[in-house]
């Protein structure tokens, strides 16, 4: 693979996220507008249970497929979920419904196959910057693409971003990397093995990512997630309709910042850092449970969002050299499916748990959770380092079992040739 091939995925993936971002409005107005606000509800639910329930198989076909003819496929996916969606002639909620579903479907396999299909477009002491990259222009394209989609559907029908989405999707097919049959990330006998039970067993017999997970489904559901409700409901009360866009602003720019610094700082123990970067999440939890100004809260938000920014480029790049490249997908595909499960979970509670123990209760468990689950995963051995303690920076090692995979492949290799030369 070559730099340009690391381009083009990152280009393709610019475009299909601008699209993305977008779309967000113009789907919620037009579907207002239509159906009401039940049908806005009821269409993100069926995005988000399609992307639920097929991340495994997502995983699964990035390790026994061609990655980029997955994403492909995925982006195809979404495309015509989200034509369909304003082209088809009966608009009928049920037909809206299996458009949401078709999107869901699209993310469940172009996602794990992107953070797959990575390892294998850039060198492994690469990874950061690269992932980093794409990180990055997620964060740039979140930030500013609702505030394009506000002016668009203003200004013109939501159906016409809408379809300009769609053919988002399809360019950003167009412009993917094309992979010779020869470089195909995923050998013939990987394919024959590959199963998602036998990821998780792989993640199970890995201490330091197997907590790290547990670390990550305990910070959504009694952090993150109830803080997507929560923090909507005390800036509105606090200091009116204005407070929740500085805030939300504030934030996406912090993790674009931080993204952006993760990228280039390689610190000898990752995990480290990026825990205690969670640690500064505690004020943000205080601001929401305790009444505080405005400008305290905007100071919380962007140093945390600073600081939680950090784990998303090296935990994603730890992931990558720890595991062969014929699991890479299904292994992603698990720590993707953790915050899909839950932060659903926590945001359902979150409402009814503030009145049943109170907002100031809710701040101080969530406080907590961001300091008992980063310090106490620290304590797992090989976290600290992410399972190279010591050796940032340094390519890694290649576990045993694609190390014999890839003598076997080099054996056959030899005997074919021999056999044409014969």
């Amino acid at each position: 693979m070559t730099g340009k091939d690391f381009r083009r995925l990152w280009i393709s993936f610019a475009i299909a996220t601008a699209g993305t971002g977008i779309s967000l409005v113009a789907f919620s107005v037009y579907l207002f507008d239509d159906f009401g606000p039940w049908a806005v509800g009821s269409f993100m639910a069926a995005v988000a249970f399609a992307r639920l329930v097929l991340l495994p198989y997502g995983g699964v076909l990035a390790d026994k497929k061609s990655r980029v003819g997955v994403i492909r496929t995925g982006y195809g996916l979404s495309a015509l979920g989200a034509s369909a969606i304003v082209l088809i002639p009966d608009r009928g909620m049920g037909a809206i419904l299996l458009c949401a579903i078709l999107q869901g479907a699209g993310y469940a396999l172009f996602s794990p196959a992107i953070r797959a299909l990575l390892p294998d477009l850039v060198p492994l002491d690469g990874l950061e910057r690269a992932r980093g990259r794409l990180s990055a222009t997620d964060g740039l394209f979140a930030l500013i693409g609702p505030a394009v989609g506000g002016i668009a559907v203003t200004q013109l029908d939501p159906r016409v971003a809408i379809v300009a989405d769609a053919m988002g999707f399809v360019l950003a097919m167009t412009v993917l990397p094309s992979l010779s049959p020869s470089s195909a990330p995923v050998r013939p006998q990987d394919a024959r093995s590959g199963s998602f039970r036998e990821s998780l067993r792989a993640i199970s017999r890995v201490p330091w990512v197997s907590f790290g997970m547990a670390q990550a489904a305990a910070q959504i559901l009694f952090g993150f997630a109830p803080s997507i409700v929560l923090i909507r409901i005390v800036a509105d009360e606090r200091y009116g309709s204005g407070g929740l866009g500085i805030l939300l602003s504030t934030s996406g720019a912090a993790a674009l910042v931080g993204t952006l610094v993760a990228a280039r700082w390689r610190p000898r123990r990752p995990g480290l850092v990026a825990n205690l970067g969670f640690l500064s999440y505690v004020a943000v939890e205080l601001c929401i449970g305790f009444s505080t100004s405005l400008p305290v809260f905007v100071t919380a938000v962007f140093l945390s969002g600073i600081g939680i920014s950090f784990h998303g480029v090296w935990w994603y790049a730890a992931l990558s050299r720890e595991f062969p490249s014929s699991m890479r997908g299904r292994v992603n595909s698990v720590d993707e499916w953790i915050t899909g499960a839950l932060e659903p979970v926590g945001m359902a509670l979150a409402v009814p748990a503030v009145h049943l123990i109170g907002i100031e209760a809710i701040g101080v468990i969530g406080a907590l959770a961001f300091v008992v689950a980063p310090l106490g995963v620290l304590a797992v051995r090989g976290f600290p380092g992410y399972g190279q303690p010591g050796r940032a920076g340094k390519t890694a090692r290649v576990p045993v079992t694609e190390q014999r995979a890839e003598q076997n492949t080099a054996g056959q290799n030899t005997e074919e040739e021999k056999v044409r030369d014969h």
